[in-house]
């Protein structure tokens, strides 16, 4: 059955007007992307909207999808929220840049939910649209080289033995030899298949071992480089081919990788199957299974693991291509945004190159569409790209673009489908946002305008990695509430930590919207980030921490109420400090849809019940172990009855962002804590940054203490403790600066972008004189040479015009032969002309060079011109860069017991 046409907008001739009667659907048959497609165009050209609504057409046709995003904007895919209401968005918006406008989150929200209800009305779509697009995809979001998202072992044809063996050995062997290629090039070896000796003895080394069905993990080839289980590779004996003092060093650069942290998560997560993740999934309605929409996000990566991690993924695409049979429908699609720098032209070959002009050139014949977007043309590979059947060509910025482009669809069937070249380029410049030349050699007229439609998707923008991690708990089912057993009704039974559970509403709902009642935890907040500055040295007057918070004003306790509960200070993990003489209903959020609440009540675990008594505990907090500080969550002046203090760790953590390149040198403070697993060591799957101002050096009078774990009493706990949160800090810290590269400039922590667009916009100026002074001094010599030239000629002129001037013309040469003879008449003539000639070639001289000086002068004007429009364009060159910190730039200031505050019940 063929697949449904992707509506994508209206479209209209290219000589019709943006209104004009002649508009039309434009529906685009699946199948004239199995012949893949390029789309091209400047930022805010709408180059990701229409590649986002791509994609859904895709999924709600059936089509499985494969994205590689690379700038953090693909996961918005997974913004669809079916009742379009201001609750769905309102956990999303920064608060921080919606006070900057004067304006609170569900303002903004309620401005986005409107315009995105008109803007797919517009598109004649709505609500019901959103919710058939949600519940028809099957999403998943994979992280290589993090645990933000799913993370994929991206050696897992090395560490588990493939079917592919018995089924296709061509295609299970170049699987193989893509993740040797990926360690070695970790490891600064060759990774050349055919050339480098050490592809060679571990492809013999690893293959041997799959084909037995065993793994041939690191572990596992470091044991067969030291004793090699074969005796010959190839001709030559295995000591001859490989010595073994150099295996040796092999071994160890292995092993060094191996033992490494860092490389322990490219080690786990989803096995690196394409064929798993494009497989349709069961539970989609009326007997449909859900399309898999499989987002692989790069953006947190630095270039060459980009580069390393796209590589395998698309040599393993490849062979997942080479093992389906032929078909003309679209069978899956590819989509990688932003593909700058991955197929650069010729004679550069970074690892995605290979793969990607393969796929280009075969995945057609398999019904895999491949779907490149980029902003710069002149930066890919043309004679790739020429070979694509569908041309989205949105607004691009410079000339020397828009003739690439020309260039390109001119190439790929002798002409822009009967488009001139001037008038292609006319169109280009001056097509409006969300408008593309499309060209399509399978439609009949082959070259017209379309405006895309309204994504069904909120286009947020880049998200982060902790973003991603909201994200990937939303689209993931909750885990089952455990039933109730007799074991649960036991106090004893009860740990510390199930009872602070509990008591936090928002670990009840895994739905990101209830993330956002604690906007300090739903989103980064620079505010938060920088936190107080007593509390990330370790002086001793951050002991005094505030005075307010230490001793609590007593008109606090007259407060209403309800106004109390909904300002409840959050302590580690989301507690929530209850005052029982007030307690607080679990507060929902606000403006919530009935289908909403009722949502989430299904999908969130049965209350526990009330707990009985707990056993004794003691009424003096013990003393910190050596190494040490204590604080403690903000609590009533004195406690009441039932009030208790478990102890989680925390640690003040400094990360200093760097990037020399571009100057920019920026500190993150934080204080991070956890809860204690049984053995003392911080539950890391659990980490909350916690805001001093819900800490106090003092705890409340009267309150229970539960128990220290044994383990913290040994003196290295603090160390492990350290060790592991600044692991953390490392893992999950990152701030996104906006950087002008032409310029070398960055912004400084807390320039506002307005800011920073400004001082772009002078030092523009300022390089645009500086850049006008040279372009002046450069082109003086050469208009003073032709104003020397040109007075050369111009004396020559005058010398040879007095010349002929002065010998006797026509009618006086006549006379002089009837006077002097024949002979001297015609040596006057000869000299006549002789003059004449002169002064021709003085005449043509002086023309000439007046005319290269009037082309000088044009061109030294067109160059100032152009200088003069640098300030006004400086904004377009600004970009986002993410900083992460390295493992050595991230400090822990000091460890302490963060004292958990919550209600136990009656003694």
């Amino acid at each position: 059955m063929p697949t449904r046409p992707f509506t994508l907008g209206r479209s209209r001739p290219l000589s019709g007007d943006p209104g004009a009667a002649d508009a039309r659907p434009f529906e685009l048959p699946a199948h004239h992307l199995v012949t893949h497609g390029v789309v091209v165009g400047m930022t805010g050209s709408g180059k990701t909207g229409l590649v986002m609504v791509l994609v859904e057409e895709a999924l709600r046709s059936g089509v499985p999808v494969l994205m590689v995003d690379v700038k953090g904007d693909l996961p918005n895919l997974l913004f669809t929220f079916p009742e379009l209401s201001p609750a769905e968005f309102e956990p999303w918006i920064d608060p921080s840049a919606a006070a900057r406008d004067g304006r609170s989150t569900a303002d903004v929200a309620g401005g986005l939910a409107a315009r995105w209800r008109d803007g797919l009305a517009s598109s004649g779509l709505g609500p019901a649209d959103v919710a058939a697009l949600r519940a028809r995809m099957a999403p998943r979001l994979l992280t290589p080289g993090t645990t933000a998202g799913e993370p994929v072992h991206v050696l897992s044809a090395l560490e588990t033995p493939s079917p592919l063996w018995d089924e296709d050995e061509e295609a299970a062997r170049e699987a193989l030899s893509a993740s040797l290629s990926l360690l070695l090039r970790l490891v600064g070896r060759d990774p050349d298949p055919a050339r480098s000796r050490e592809h060679v003895l571990l492809a013999h080394l690893a293959e041997r071992r799959l084909r037995a069905r065993r793994a041939a993990g690191l572990e596992e080839l470091l044991a067969d480089l030291a004793e090699p289980p074969i005796a010959a590779v190839g001709a030559l004996d295995v000591d001859d081919f490989f010595a073994p003092k150099e295996r040796q060093a092999l071994a160890r650069e292995l092993n060094t990788l191996l033992a490494s942290p860092t490389f322990a998560t490219w080690r786990k997560g989803a096995p690196l199957d394409v064929a798993a993740w494009l497989a349709p999934q069961a539970g989609g309605g009326g007997g449909a299974g859900k399309t898999p929409a499989v987002i692989v996000s790069v953006a947190h990566l630095d270039d060459d693991e980009r580069l390393l991690v796209l590589g395998l993924l698309f040599d393993q695409l490849l062979s997942w291509v080479r093992g389906l049979s032929g078909t003309s429908d679209l069978r899956a699609l590819v989509v990688f945004d932003e593909v700058f720098g991955f197929l650069p032209p010729h004679p550069a070959n970074p690892p995605t190159k290979r793969p990607l002009l393969a796929l280009l050139k075969q995945a057609r014949a398999f019904g895999v569409g491949v779907v490149l977007a980029t902003q710069n043309p002149m930066d890919l590979d043309y004679k790739a790209l020429s070979n694509a059947g569908a041309w989205f060509v949105g607004r691009l910025q410079t000339d020397a673009d828009r003739e690439r482009v020309v260039e390109g669809l001119s190439g790929a069937d002798g002409g822009a489908g009967g488009v001139g070249a001037a008038a292609l380029s006319a169109t280009l410049k001056a097509l409006p946002p969300r408008t593309f030349f499309v060209r399509d050699v399978h439609m009949q007229p082959p070259s017209f305008l379309a405006e895309t439609r309204f994504s069904l998707s909120w286009l947020r923008g880049p998200v982060t990695r902790r973003e991603i991690g909201r994200l990937v708990r939303s689209i993931s089912p909750p885990p089952p509430a455990p039933e109730p057993t007799r074991d649960s009704m036991n106090p004893k039974a009860v740990s510390p930590d199930a009872r602070v559970d509990s008591l936090d509403f928002r670990s009840a709902h895994p739905d990101p919207r209830v993330d956002s009642l604690d906007s300090r935890s739903a989103h980064p907040d620079s505010r938060i980030d920088s936190l107080d500055s007593r509390s990330v040295h370790p002086d001793p007057r951050v002991d005094s921490l505030d005075q307010r918070l230490a001793h609590p004003d007593p008109r606090r306790a007259s407060l209403d109420p309800s106004r109390r509960a909904q300002r409840a200070p959050v302590g580690p993990g989301g507690t929530v400090v209850l005052d029982p003489r007030h307690t607080p209903s679990a507060p929902q959020p606000a403006r919530r849809s009935g289908a909403a609440r009722a949502d989430a009540r299904a999908g969130a675990p049965a209350p526990p019940p009330a707990s009985p008594a707990p056993s004794p505990a003691a009424t003096a907090p013990p003393p910190p172990p050596e190494g040490w500080r204590s604080l403690y969550a903000h609590a009533p002046a004195a406690a009441p009855e039932g009030f208790r203090y478990i102890p989680w760790v925390a640690a003040s953590v400094i990360a200093h962002l760097r990037d020399t390149k571009l100057g920019v040198a920026l500190n993150r403070s934080q204080l991070l804590a956890a809860p204690l697993l049984p053995d003392g060591k911080p539950d890391l799957s659990r980490v909350a940054r916690l805001d001093p101002s819900l800490l106090s050096t003092a705890p409340a009078a009267g309150a229970r203490f539960a128990e220290l774990p044994a383990p913290l009493a040994k003196r290295a706990a603090a160390q492990a403790a350290a060790r592991a949160l600044r692991e953390h800090a490392y893992r999950t810290t990152e701030a996104a600066v906006a950087v002008h590269r032409e310029l070398g400039l960055a912004q400084d922590d807390g320039e506002s972008v307005e800011a920073f667009t400004a001082r772009c916009r002078a030092a523009a100026a300022r390089l645009a004189a500086a850049e006008q002074q040279q372009v002046v001094g450069r082109f003086a010599p050469r208009i003073a040479r032709l104003g020397e030239r040109i007075a050369a000629a111009k004396a020559r002129y005058d010398q040879a015009e007095a010349e002929v001037a002065a010998l006797p013309g026509a009618v006086g040469a006549a006379l002089l032969g009837l006077v002097a003879g024949r002979d001297t008449a015609r040596r006057a003539g000869t000299q006549r002309d002789k003059a004449a000639a002169k002064l021709e070639r003085a005449r043509q001289e002086w023309t000439e060079a007046d005319a290269a000086l009037r082309d000088l002068h044009a061109a030294q004007a067109a160059e100032l011109a152009a200088l003069e429009q640098l300030p006004l364009r400086a904004g377009e060159g600004i970009e986002t860069k993410r900083l992460v910190p390295k493992k050595n730039d991230v400090e822990v200031a000091f460890v302490a017991l963060a004292w958990a505050a919550t209600l136990a019940g009656p003694a």
